[in-house]
């Protein structure tokens, strides 16, 4: 774990997310983050899922950016929640009472929770699409979404991720190939840069056009190496493999701490031109 500080601070627990028979457990014996507020958000999350699902909770594990290390402030809290089954009704709505409790939290990262509850069946599964209970950054409601079930999720949440209850990573997700991995990332970089390119005034988004200029190069980093790295090592990555594009990328990379700060406003037109010629040339570079 790159990101992980150890420390003798213990988190608060709410008192309506644990009782005596499921006490909160504190996080002195494993603070994951650099963050202290953010450890007591996953302690609470983690006790509440317990609580609600009890046995029906395999294992909770932080993903994304905090498992790959380069996370920021401006970093999304991504967490993969694997379950013996598919979510009941009755499950799904005790979930996201919970997720609205952990959303009022006096805490920025209880409102950049995202995640999915995947059973330990279709994690395996050598498909991927299906739909699962899923909450979006910023949201404290349930959707059914695919967002999860990617290969990329389950690389890194098998490589990277860090268990904040249940077994390690590997002994619920199969290895994933690098040869499927940039398979995956290749479809995904040309069904989505096709989109930006047909619709170019969506770059204008002062929060869209630095994560999409970071997302291009790190599917660009991936179809190299055939593992998945995080937004700053695709910066690096861009020096030695893509240097016309370094500035532009460093420029994205240095707004990233406050990018939720961009998203109403308008992204500079050189860097929204710049950005357009960028996924023109992943495009073609990439294209089979």
């Amino acid at each position: 774990m790159r990101a992980t500080i150890f420390c003798d601070r213990t988190a608060e627990p709410l008192r309506h997310l644990t009782d005596a028979r499921t006490p909160l457990r504190p996080l002195s014996w494993n603070m994951f983050t650099l963050f202290p507020d953010l450890n007591d958000v996953l302690a609470q999350l983690t006790a509440g899922l317990e609580r609600v699902l009890g046995p029906e909770l395999l294992a909770l594990y932080l993903t994304g950016s905090f498992a790959l290390g380069d996370a920021d402030g401006g970093s999304d809290v991504d967490f993969l929640a694997v379950t013996q089954a598919m979510l009941t009704p009755e499950q799904v709505q005790e979930v996201q009472a919970l997720h609205q409790t952990l959303f009022e939290l006096p805490s920025i990262w209880a409102q950049h929770l995202e995640g999915s509850y995947l059973p330990a069946e279709v994690l395996r599964a050598p498909t991927t699409g299906t739909l699962v209970p899923y909450l979006d950054n910023g949201s404290r409601t349930l959707e059914l979404s695919d967002h999860d079930t990617t290969l990329v999720m389950r690389w890194v949440t098998r490589e990277h991720g860090v268990a904040l209850f249940g077994p390690p990573a590997s002994e619920l997700i199969d290895a994933v190939g690098p040869d499927d991995l940039r398979a995956e990332v290749r479809g995904s970089m040309q069904k989505w840069g096709t989109v930006l390119q047909t619709d170019p005034d969506s770059l204008y988004n002062g929060w869209l056009q630095p994560y999409a200029a970071l997302s291009v190069a790190r599917m660009l980093h991936t179809i190299q190496t055939g593992a998945v790295h995080s937004k700053r090592a695709a910066v690096e990555w861009s020096r030695e493999h893509a240097p016309h594009w370094t500035p532009l990328l460093e420029h994205a990379w240095k707004q990233h701490p406050e990018q939720s700060l961009n998203y109403y406003q308008q992204a500079d037109a050189d860097h929204v031109r710049q950005t357009r010629e960028f996924i023109g040339w992943a495009l073609e570079l990439t294209r089979e």
